[in-house]
């Protein structure tokens, strides 16, 4: 039975449409989902009143609206949610900052908030990049005499029959990799860098170079002796675990700690000199540097200032490191040595490397500060005696000497709660030019003051300097101050949910900006001297964003340990942890080995194979492929038994096929055996037909099918079907956004490859642009229109796309050498008929460019130096430019000996082949025999790369040319040999009904009837 209306609904439209308020059904549906949470739980709904706005809050928590779905498969309540277009609106919410004083407080529209967990902006941008400038660490060797190795009985027992005395000998020892510390100054001044130094440890971790990387704290003693401790916090006592020690002890006298101090180098430790004596202590035996985040005119005001020079380090006199400054002026102190001082970028980061992994005598530019072993403590500030400055003169002194970003900086930031999370947010979304040096300016430059009270789960919060911001705000107009908040909502709309960095923020609903005055009557509470402490607000985000990326609740997988086991694995679509898979493995294992027939055992191995199958794509399985086969091996085992024994059309029994076809579709993923799609196929086409998640996992299977097989037109037309009802599925049952999107690219894909009108394909692309939300889903759009394009013949439109596509991607990515690759075989594909110059140019520029990114071991590097001769082969057909037919058989001889597929081999040997023949005839040098032994090598391989059918295109040709090169050597009978080998090939073909090129067959049959005579 289906329960009556809720009569309050009613009343909410009828008193909605009373005000006039044009909403549409998703904006109240938000509304009355966000009502739940904006109301307590322990107070009653208030009676209407007489004002047209109040909206009454309804009761239930929807579970199943709090979990976010699998990225193929429609949201569980769908029978429960309203079908919407997708082009409607969503209702917004606001994001407000804990305040620091009082964190917890409600919002300022009266509505209680709920916590959410809102995307932290990254301190470094472009952490790729500092891992490329790292990488050359690998070459580095500790100076020190490697530690020897286990005893050698063998060499010690004869030594000692040969000698008479018992001498131990032992093994040479290896070295061993370097490790790294990374040391945290936890002066006042350095709370904000907290962020940077988690990001240069993950990129130390993610490096792969380093055996050991450890993060340690800088603090100091009462008495003003450095510590170091493992935590930011002081340690409890002596005997706690985190108690700092004597930093000394920390000192490596091996040289293989590395040690980089990150700190700006004006706290208490570095005015009184301590820091630096302790830098020089541990700089002879250990190579180190400071990260200083100030901008290095700022660092003439430190107590480590630093000059630009050149730096030295030559193994030969122990790794000692030389500076010689560029500028003038007194010289180090006696016995003072020079410390490295880098600023957090690619390329002093890079400098540093190259000056530590030198084979030899290494010299480099960067900066360096002079450490003495009596470094002299700097002198005290005088106190003032004045007034303090006003705001005017905070912010002319800050305008004489801030950069011009850090001035932009601080204008955005007057728009704004001044808690460190949302300050880098706005610095992503609104000055992605400006890094942390710009936001150290302002941070220490005098016009923020830092607010008293606890640390909130957002870190400290901050205010301006009274008059400041007003004064601030007059640079920036109403409009771009809502620019601020369009562009931060923006940026965690795209983020929400997907960063393993969040800091949390209260949500409180909004019914299409438009505020309501509190339910209970009063205002939010104020501090004592009446100030307003509430949260202030910073980004506003479609409440559908919020509601799919809730947290789960508690009781989401069920109860006991399976419970336990689904959850985690839930909470692993939406946090992507790897712990989250193995705490769950542990807990479904014991159930999984219960007997099958058992409902448990059946639960137990669905589950584990679940999990198996999500642990299986994961990082570290991925790097070993024996693991990643082993696994998935483990989770189509378990699903096949959980299949097999469920009862046919029960739930049990649709969770089954549907997980055991995700992991046959993995498993051709990982060796591209087309059978694992086939039995992929069975366990889905068991399912009823009405079933989204079927249809969807059905069409995308068909898809693989059309892809891996040489006839598209078998599989692909069934695809665009499958793949049509999914769509209009998970359209009815208003599924995320992204996840239709991705539907229809498939779609998209599967009508292309069908041999659809063009026009239908163009307009599900169409559909897709309007909800492509992130620069995945809009390259793989703009992928899949300028193939569309290109196939329609529209040449300027598939440019156009292909150019979008290739901005979307980074200047090394590997989608960048992907797709520059298939956009220059198209250019070149165009060229053959094309005999304008410029067309052939702009082939080869676009190939050239692939080829100078793609990586020396990428397999798809072969292919690029095919398609690059290929270009440079047919250009010297047409200019007669000869260094182009000598880089063409360059290029084409390594294609074909270091290509990892047949086929590409057959196709570089053929083309090798007529470029040697081509050779011989305009210069000589290349002998006739090359060329036929090219030929022979091309039949072989065409032969070895076929589809399992007689007959190939690549055979007959590299044998009907091999045959032409004999006949020119003077050797009919083995031309004639070859003729009939490829009119073999041709046979074959046409007997299987393939399609072939009739000139070519004819040519063919015309030279075998020429040699074999009357």
């Amino acid at each position: 039975m289906t329960a009556p209306p809720d009569p309050r609904l009613g009343q909410l439209i009828a008193r909605l449409r009373a005000a006039t308020w044009d909403l549409t059904p998703v904006e109240i549906a938000d509304a009355v989902w966000l009502a739940q949470w904006a109301t307590p739980a322990d107070r009653p709904c208030p009676e209407p009143g007489p004002r047209s706005g109040d909206a009454p809050s309804r009761g239930g928590s929807p579970a199943a609206e709090t979990t976010a779905p699998a990225a193929d498969a429609p949201p569980a309540s769908a029978a429960a949610r309203r079908p919407v277009r997708h082009t409607e609106r969503s209702g917004p919410v606001a994001l407000y900052a804990e305040s620091g004083r009082h964190p917890g407080r409600r919002a300022r529209d009266g509505g209680d908030a709920f916590p959410v967990r809102v995307p932290m902006a990254a301190s470094l941008p472009g952490l790729l990049d500092l891992q490329r400038a790292l990488r050359p660490l690998r070459g580095y060797r500790p100076l020190a005499t490697p530690p020897r190795g286990p005893l050698d009985e063998e060499a010690t027992a004869d030594q000692a029959a040969r000698t008479g005395v018992l001498d131990p000998l032992y093994r040479r020892g290896g070295r061993r990799a370097a490790a790294i510390q990374l040391l945290m100054d936890v002066s006042p001044s350095m709370v904000v860098w907290e962020r940077m130094l988690e990001e240069l440890r993950q990129t130390c971790a993610q490096l792969g170079v380093f055996s050991d990387v450890q993060v340690r704290y800088l603090h100091r003693a009462a008495d003003g002796t450095p510590l170091v401790g493992t935590s930011a916090a002081p340690g409890r006592g002596p005997g706690s675990a985190h108690h700092p020690r004597p930093a000394d002890q920390f000192r490596d006298p091996t040289g293989r700690r590395l040690t980089l101090v990150i700190s700006d180098c004006v706290g208490p430790l570095w005015q009184e000199g301590r820091a630096q004596r302790l830098l020089h202590h541990w700089s002879p035996t250990s190579p180190l540097a400071v990260v200083q985040p100030l901008p290095p005119r700022l660092w003439p005001r430190t107590a480590l200032p630093a000059d630009a020079g050149l730096l030295t380090r030559d193994p030969a006199s122990g790794g000692r490191l030389v500076f010689d400054p560029e500028g003038y002026g007194p010289g180090p102190a006696p016995g003072a040595l020079p410390v490295p001082v880098l600023l957090p970028t690619r390329e002093a980061l890079g400098t540093w490397a190259r000056l530590l992994s030198g084979p030899g005598r290494t010299t480099v530019r960067g900066a360096a500060g002079w450490v003495a072993p009596r470094h002299p403590a700097l002198p005290g500030p005088t106190p003032g005696t004045g007034p303090a400055p006003t705001a005017d003169e905070l912010l002319r002194a800050f305008r004489a000497s801030a950069s011009p970003g850090a001035l932009r900086l601080a204008v955005h930031l007057a728009a704004v709660p001044l808690a460190l999370p949302v300050m880098q947010v706005v610095q992503r979304a609104m000055l992605p030019d400006t890094g942390p040096m710009e936001l150290a300016e302002v941070l220490l430059s005098g016009l923020l003051w830092q607010l008293p009270g606890p640390e909130t789960g957002i870190g400290h919060s901050y205010e301006f300097v009274d008059g400041v911001r007003e004064m601030l705000l007059l640079s920036l107009d109403q409009g771009a101050a809502a620019l601020v908040l369009k562009h931060c909502s923006e940026f965690v709309e795209r983020h929400f949910g997907k960063g393993a960095r969040n800091f949390s923020a209260l949500a409180v609903a909004q019914l299409s900006h438009r505020t309501t005055e509190p339910l209970d009557g009063h205002r939010p509470d104020t501090d004592e001297d009446g100030a307003g402490t509430e949260p202030e607000l910073f980004a506003e985000v479609p409440a559908r964003v919020v509601r799919w990326y809730r947290p789960l609740p508690a009781d989401a997988g069920g109860s006991g340990e399976l419970g336990e086991a689904e959850r985690l694995l839930r909470l692993w679509h939406l946090q992507a942890d790897p712990t989250l898979l193995h705490e769950a493995r542990e807990h479904a294992t014991p159930h999984a080995r219960r007997p099958a027939g058992t409902p448990e055992g059946i639960r137990g191995r669905l589950v584990l194979g679940g999990i198996l199958r999500a642990l299986a794509g994961t990082e570290a399985v991925r790097r070993e492929p024996t693991a990643r086969t082993a696994t998935l091996t483990e989770a189509v085992a378990l699903l096949t038994e959980a299949h097999d024994h469920a009862e046919p059309g029960s739930t049990p029994h649709t969770d089954a096929a549907l997980e055991l076809a995700s992991a046959h579709h993995a498993r051709w993923q990982d060796d591209g055996d087309t059978a694992h799609l086939l039995a992929a196929e069975r366990a889905l086409r068991a399912l009823p037909a009405d079933d989204p998640t079927r249809a969807l996992r059905l069409g995308r299977v068909l898809l693989a099918l059309a892809q891996a097989t040489p006839d598209p037109l078998r599989y692909a037309p069934e695809a665009a079907v499958e793949l049509h009802t999914a769509c209009a599925l998970l359209e009815a049952a208003d599924a995320p956004e992204p996840q239709l999107c991705a539907a229809l690219l498939d779609l998209a894909t599967a009508l292309r490859l069908s041999a659809a009108p063009t026009d239908e394909t163009l307009a599900v692309l169409d559909r897709a642009g309007h909800l492509a939300a992130d620069d995945p889903l809009r390259l793989r759009r703009l992928t899949e229109l300028a193939r569309a394009r290109t196939a329609a013949g529209s040449w300027a439109g598939a440019d156009d796309a292909y150019t979008e596509a290739v901005d979307l991607t980074g200047p090394y990515s590997p989608w960048r050498c992907a797709l520059l690759a298939e956009w220059g075989e198209a250019l070149l594909h165009r060229a053959r008929r094309d005999s304008a110059p410029e067309a052939l140019a702009r082939a080869e520029s676009v190939l050239r460019e692939a080829f100078a990114i793609s990586p020396g071991r990428d397999p798809g590097r072969p292919r690029l130096q095919l398609l690059l001769g290929r270009a440079l082969a047919l250009r010297f057909d047409r200019q007669t430019f000869l260094p182009d037919l000598y880089e063409s058989v360059h290029l084409l001889e390594q294609a074909a000996r270091h290509a990892p597929d047949a086929r590409t081999r057959a196709e570089a040997w053929l083309e090798l082949g007529t470029a040697r023949l081509t050779l011989h005839d305009r210069s000589g040098p290349a002998p006739l025999d090359s060329a036929a032994a090219a030929f022979t090598s091309a039949v072989s391989e065409a032969r070895r790369g076929g589809d399992g059918a007689p007959g190939s295109v690549l055979a007959a040709r590299a044998a009907h040319r091999h045959g032409e090169v004999l006949e020119r050597m003077g050797r009919p009978r083995a031309a004639l040999a070859a003729y009939r080998e490829a009119a073999h090939e041709w046979s074959d073909l046409t007997a299987r009904l393939a399609e072939v090129p009739w000139a070519e067959v004819q040519e063919t049959r015309e030279s075998v009837a020429r040699l074999t005579g009357p």
